[in-house]
């Protein structure tokens, strides 16, 4: 995952130290020195900020409130220049596109989609972490994310529901769930199918009262930028495998180089260098994930419709080029060595 600065972890020590909570045992195991939570150009990895977040869930047993509470202090400018691309935006749907485009340069854990539903648009939020720990940052994002919509929209205040997937917490009882949605700016729905802030399609496209062209270009180039050269460690064959795992083989290259917040010209470029292609890469990903379906009783069929061919005969022709055997073959194998 890519690297990201220390800001959140400076919010979370802050946040601490008024709770009465000692700052180096917050940091113990974290291998972040004390010095360094100091140091605005450090940079921890993802799985460090998470040790943090846990000494603190330690001591502070209640993920809901946490969430809460943590989620309310990340203002736009806890971002950065993502912060100050997201408040240039033209309208709220060029925010969104723009903050989850750049998404790996923020403090979020979940992962966050605009989705068309029906007459509807939603922001939604899959957690991607287990228990408590995860409930806390999924949270946080979500509550983040209402600061955002707050300060995008400045003067004006629009009423955004927002559906949870899980029960009532003890805290949203304790301080009254009229409170928290007076907190958040709009209703909140419990025992949800999904973590959403719904109702969007009539404020996508409202002018943002700090909208300027000029500025927001300025800084999707700096986050373009920085965001490669975050992701310079890592080999670009292997940033598409993920991509497409995580967004699915429907994805174009010119998507998925969007995605990686560069042009498909760069992406070719770089991946000729690595001394493949994408549609190389592609094809590994499509047959990799071929083999574990296979090991499934799954028709052909079925498997190809899924992996994006034409018909079975396509599928097994590609297969068997690329595996250097027949899809019935190799289920056959497969069921022998079981």
């Amino acid at each position: 995952m890519v690297r990201r600065g220390i800001a959140s972890v400076q919010i979370i020590l802050d946040y601490a130290r008024e709770q009465g909570l000692d700052t180096h045992a917050l940091l113990a195991g974290s291998d972040i020195s004390y010095a360094a939570s100091q140091n605005q150009d450090t940079e921890i990895s993802p799985q460090q900020e998470l040790v943090v977040l846990s000494n603190l869930l330690e001591r502070i047993p209640d993920p809901f409130r946490l969430g809460v509470e943590l989620g309310r202090r990340y203002q736009l400018t806890s971002y950065g220049i993502v912060g100050y691309a997201i408040l240039s935006s033209p309208t709220l749907r060029k925010a969104a596109e723009v903050g989850l485009r750049y998404l790996a340069l923020t403090f979020a854990y979940a992962r966050i989609e605009l989705c068309q539903q029906q007459h509807d648009v939603a922001l939604t939020f899959t957690r991607e972490l287990d228990g408590p720990l995860g409930q806390l940052v999924l949270v946080r994002d979500i509550w983040a994310v209402s600061v955002i919509q707050r300060e995008l929209f400045s003067t004006a205040s629009f009423p955004i529901p927002l559906l949870l997937d899980f029960a009532e917490p003890a805290y949203a009882r304790d301080v009254g769930k009229a409170t928290l949605e007076a907190q958040l700016g709009g209703a909140i729905t419990f025992d949800a199918d999904r973590c959403a802030y719904v109702g969007l399609a009539d404020l996508l496209d409202l002018p943002l009262a700090k909208g300027n062209a000029i500025t927001a270009q300025l800084c999707e180039d700096q986050c373009n930028k920085l965001l490669e050269e975050k992701q310079s460690w890592q080999a670009t064959a292997q940033l598409v495998k993920n991509c497409l795992l995580h967004e699915g083989l429907g994805y174009s290259m010119e998507q998925v180089a969007a995605k990686l917040a560069r042009t498909s010209r760069t992406l070719h470029r770089q991946l000729k260098q690595e001394g493949t292609s994408w549609r190389e890469v592609r094809d590994q990903v499509r047959m990799g994930l071929a083999e574990e379906l296979l090991a499934q009783p799954i028709q052909l069929e079925e498997i190809a419709e899924r992996l994006g061919f034409s018909d079975g005969s396509n599928f097994t022709h590609s297969f068997k080029r690329f595996k250097g055997i027949s899809p019935s073959a190799y289920r056959k194998h497969l069921s022998t060595k079981a």
